[in-house]
């Protein structure tokens, strides 16, 4: 994968997502995306954030990564986890199941990093770029 253009990184609450959500609006235009494509992919992004910060290891930080690989865009969401023990593994594992198959119906390819605690610690959504017609 190519080195990401534009990298966001916030605190690891809830409240500090809209910011993340707010910067895939200045991606959307920088990067030429449609309005529904950009619907799309706040709905995925703030699907990705709950995942992420909803797990048995707490989040400290979340960062956004945008990469642009010509004809496809790949937006990444990244927890960088706590160490803590405890939660309920069966539960997450089903959360993570509903958060897939919710991101898989925004964004045409979804891959999935789990840490070695088992809890997810990115989420690359990778989309197509709009091609322009008469441009």
């Amino acid at each position: 994968m190519s080195k990401p253009e534009i990298t966001l990184s916030v605190p690891g609450e809830k409240a500090y997502a809209l910011v993340l959500r707010l910067a895939l609006g200045g991606v959307a235009i920088l990067k030429d995306l449609d309005a529904g494509t950009l619907d799309d992919l706040r709905a995925a992004s703030d699907e990705a954030c709950d995942c992420l910060l909803h797990q048995a290891s707490s989040a400290r930080r979340l960062t956004l990564e945008v990469t642009d690989g010509g004809d496809q865009l790949t937006v990444s969401l990244m927890a960088d986890l706590a160490r803590e023990t405890g939660g309920d593994a069966a539960q997450c594992q089903e959360e993570t199941e509903i958060s897939r198959a919710v991101l898989e119906t925004l964004v045409p390819r979804v891959a999935l990093h789990a840490a070695e605690c088992g809890c997810i610690s990115r989420i690359d959504l990778t989309l197509p770029k709009a091609v322009r017609m008469g441009a």
